[in-house]
């Protein structure tokens, strides 16, 4: 259970700051956007090997569409920086 909330931690945050508020709207879409797109591409790997396993299949094996899980190596850092500099980003603009 711990695992599967900290894995969900960068999205549900990623949702949670859609809400800040801002006075320029056009800064606010663009935050937002990118924020969204920071939430999708962190999830990619997860429901590719999941929507590609075959009925009756491991979706964590790796020599099947499992493989991709091993790209969280590189995603996992860069969207966390993305996420912290638009959080920053957030924040400091917040009106």
């Amino acid at each position: 259970m711990i695992a599967l909330f900290l894995f969900l931690i960068l999205p549900i945050s990623s949702i949670a700051l859609l809400f800040i508020s801002d006075s320029n709207t056009q800064r606010k879409l663009i935050l937002n956007g990118l924020l969204v797109l920071n939430a999708i591409i962190y999830l990619l790997p997860i429901c590719y090997a999941y929507f590609n396993t075959p009925k009756g299949g491991n979706m964590w094996d790796e020599n099947g569409p499992g493989a991709i899980l091993w790209l969280y190596m590189i995603l996992l850092p860069l969207c966390v920086i993305a996420q912290v500099v638009l959080l920053i980003l957030k924040i400091v603009n917040k009106s």
